[in-house]
C-alpha cells in the first residue's frame, strides 16, 4: 500500500465524523453516524467507511457505504474455494467459471503434464494434479483470461451482494446494521491525490458502485498444483478449477482433463490417486523414467534429451 493512498484514506476517514457536513451532487448532507464496518464472521466486507446522513433540505436519510480503492493496486483473490466463488459470482458460479475456463481449454490440453527435468520454476519429477483458481485485474500468462461476467455480476463482485450474512450485516460501533457491509459507492485514490483534501472535495470523486463496476474488467489465472515425486507431496488440499483424472486402462496410464464442476474437487483426492498409481506400477523417485513406456501416447511430457 502506497504512503499517499494510506495517508489519503486516513484523512478521509478522519473527516467522516458525526455532525460534519458535505456536498454531493448538489445536495447538502449532515453525518449522523459513521464508522468502519466489522463483520460478525471471519474475513472482510466490501465497505470501508459507512456513513449514515441526512439531506439537510429534505431531511431524507441516506446511507453512503464506501469502498476505497487504490487506482494502481492489483485486485487479487487467491486460493479461491467454491464457497468464496459463490460469494463473488452468485448462483451461476459454475457456469461463470466453466465458460471462462473454456476460453483457454487448449492451453491445458497442450501442457506438459509430466516433467522429468526442471522447467521454469517447476522442479524436476513432477506430475500435474490440476490448477487452482485466482482472480486478478490483469492477464497473467497463458492460463489466464478475462472473466466472462455480466454487468450485474461485476456489481455483485465489487459491492459484495453475495457475501455471507455475517459480512453483509456488519457492526458499526457495536451496532449491527443490515447490509452495512455491502458497498454502494466507491472512492478511487491515485498517487496524485491531495492527502489533505476537504470532505466536499473527496465527495467530488465518489461514484456509485454500479457506475464504477461495469467499467472494470477482471481476469482469472489458473496456477498449477503438482505432485512432486522426490518429496511425495504437493501444496495443500487446494480446490481445483481444472484437474487431471489419472487412471490405468489395459496397463497404460491415462489422463483425462476435467473442467466440469470447477472447485468441487480438491488436490488431496487427485494427489493420493497419483501416489497409488505410482505404487502399483513400482515407480519411485529413483526409477521415475520407467514410467515413460507406461504412458498413453496422448500425454505430453518434458524431458531434456
Amino acid at each position: 500500500m502506497s504512503t499517499v493512498f494510506s495517508q489519503t484514506e486516513k484523512n478521509f476517514k478522519s473527516l467522516c465524523k458525526e455532525g460534519n457536513e458535505f456536498n454531493y451532487l448538489g445536495n447538502r448532507y449532515k453525518i449522523l453516524k459513521s464508522g468502519k464496518p466489522s463483520p460478525t464472521d471471519r474475513g472482510e466486507c466490501k465497505t470501508d467507511v459507512y456513513i449514515l446522513c441526512k439531506d439537510i433540505k429534505t431531511e431524507e436519510i441516506i446511507e453512503f457505504k464506501i469502498s476505497i480503492k487504490q487506482s494502481n493496486a492489483d485486485f487479487l483473490e487467491n486460493k479461491i474455494s467454491l464457497e468464496r466463488a459463490k460469494q463473488l459470482f452468485g448462483s451461476n458460479t459454475s457456469l461463470v467459471l466453466m465458460n471462462s475456463i473454456n476460453q483457454i481449454y487448449s492451453s491445458f490440453i497442450n501442457d506438459e503434464w509430466i516433467l522429468f527435468d526442471k522447467k521454469g520454476r517447476t522442479e524436476q519429477k513432477t506430475i500435474k494434479i490440476g490448477w487452482k483458481f485466482e482472480i486478478c485485474n490483469k492477464k497473467q500468462g497463458d492460463k489466464s483470461e478475462i472473466l466472462l461476467l455480466t454487468d450485474e455480476q461485476k456489481i455483485d463482485v465489487y459491492s459484495g451482494t453475495n457475501l455471507s450474512e455475517g459480512k453483509k450485516n456488519s457492526t458499526i460501533n457495536g451496532e449491527v446494521i443490515v447490509n452495512s457491509g455491502v458497498s454502494n459507492y466507491v472512492l478511487v485514490i491515485d498517487e496524485s491525490s491531495n492527502t489533505q483534501k476537504s470532505l466536499d472535495s473527496f465527495f467530488e470523486d465518489i461514484k456509485p458502485i454500479e457506475e464504477y463496476a461495469i467499467n472494470q474488467n477482471l481476469y482469472f489465472a489458473c496456477k498449477a498444483i503438482n505432485y512432486r515425486v522426490e518429496k511425495s507431496k504437493w501444496d495443500g488440499d487446494r480446490p481445483l478449477a481444472v484437474f487431471i483424472n489419472w487412471y490405468v486402462l489395459d496397463n497404460i496410464i491415462q489422463g483425462q482433463l476435467v473442467i466440469e464442476n470447477p472447485l468441487s474437487t480438491k488436490a488431496n483426492l487427485i494427489g493420493n490417486n497419483i501416489k497409488e498409481i505410482l505404487k502399483q506400477n513400482k515407480i519411485t523417485k529413483d526409477n521415475f523414467e520407467d514410467i515413460i513406456p507406461l504412458l498413453s501416447k496422448e500425454i505430453k511430457y518434458f524431458k531434456n534429451l
